[in-house]
């Protein structure tokens, strides 16, 4: 953590008092501390605007102020009793420093309270100079106020030195304002989160309006596609029922003229030589009567149903300024699946006829040897 001296930016004057507030962020807390400085001569030096401090610092929780400025008062007297005469300390390190533990400070455990004030991590490097009032009762009110403005910046001092004032402000070391000036750092903070607020709903509004615009889109790709998929369910029923048909009048096919097979084998065991032509010629007319037949029992493919896939998916949810804002990634269906199924249907399609056309070629071939072989 950082360390509290204030030596260059800041002069401390005889018989004046600085308070600070400074907020920190390490290993994941958030660290709040309190401050008092008041001035002290160096022993050997004849350097003007030394100090002698005092600092209590919390981590994730803090104290009531009222009870934090008591017991920060009492031991920066009890710190300045024991170590500073005559406005000049007595040692030459803080290591060397005489302290007394405060009788109540093991009571500030019992009184903590979460530090919620704080929104971000970031340190700003802005420090702010308040010239006000710095009794109990006055500081105690700044304090609560200043948990607030933390935000903005890393560290606020509170002090009714003219002296200290003047020297800031004509260093123009950081930004110095008086109670007024205060009060309106606070209005400008509140109105920056207002205005951060009203962006952060104009994006959900923008995102809702998104929303049902993606809504309406799908809805109607979605019924429209549906609609073809209808239409095209009708047209493969029918194709089912056709090939159901003809699936049925293979056996005749095969039957049929396997009878006129047997026809021309019976007139061949009692024909003359006259009548081979005539046998031979209607044999040939009832093949290609069955060669059409079976050309004519296909089996027509199925239109393959579309994918009920929206059209249009609305975009997530986007970062705006510095607001974060949660979104959920949508994640893509893959369709690798029915693309399996369609070119196992279509191989699958491709086999039967492969082997319908095969047998029927074959079938034809046998008889056509037999038929030669006989006649």
């Amino acid at each position: 953590m950082k360390t509290f001296d204030i030596r260059g930016p800041i002069l401390v004057y005889p018989e004046s008092t600085l308070y600070s507030i400074r907020k920190e962020y390490k290993d994941g807390a958030f660290m709040v501390s309190y401050a008092v400085y008041t001035y002290a001569k160096e022993p050997t030096s004849a350097r003007e605007g030394s100090f002698i401090g005092s600092a209590i610092l919390f981590i994730d929780e803090i104290a009531e102020e009222n009870i934090t400025i008591r017991c920060l008062n009492e031991f920066h007297k009890n710190l300045i009793g024991k170590n500073v005469e005559k406005d000049t300390l007595s040692v030459n390190h803080s290591d060397l420093f005489s302290v007394s533990k405060l009788t109540d400070f093991d009571k500030i455990k019992f009184n903590l309270k979460k530090i919620n004030a704080l929104d971000s991590a970031e340190m700003t490097g802005k420090q702010l100079m308040v010239y006000c009032e710095t009794n109990p009762s006055v500081l105690q009110t700044m304090f609560i106020k200043s948990l607030d403005l933390l935000n903005v910046y890393d560290t606020i001092y509170f002090t009714a030195s003219q002296d200290i004032v003047k020297f800031v402000h004509q260093k123009s070391i950081f930004r110095f304002v008086e109670k007024d000036g205060f009060e309106n750092e606070i209005q400008k903070l509140a109105e920056e989160r207002k205005r951060k607020i009203q962006e952060i709903i104009a994006d959900f509004e923008r995102e809702k309006s998104r929303l049902e615009d993606a809504k309406k889109q799908t809805y109607e790709d979605c019924k429209s596609k549906i609609e073809k998929n209808k239409e095209l369910h009708a047209v493969n029923a029918g194709k089912i029922a056709e090939s159901e048909k003809n699936l049925a009048r293979i056996n005749d096919v095969y039957q049929t003229f396997s009878g006129k097979i047997d026809e021309h084998l019976t007139r061949l065991k009692t024909a003359d030589a006259s009548a081979l032509n005539g046998i031979r010629q209607s044999y040939r007319e009832n093949k290609n009567i069955f060669t059409e037949n079976i050309r004519d029992l296909k089996i027509p493919d199925l239109g393959i149903i579309s994918e009920m896939r929206p059209a249009h998916r609305p975009e997530p949810f986007k970062q705006s300024g510095n607001h974060i804002y949660s979104h959920s990634r949508e994640r893509e269906d893959s369709s690798d699946r029915p693309n399996i199924y369609r070119i196992a249907t279509v191989v699958l399609s491709v086999l039967l006829a492969a082997a319908i056309s095969g047998f029927v070629w074959f079938y034809l071939e046998t008889e056509e040897k037999r038929s030669r072989t006989t006649i």
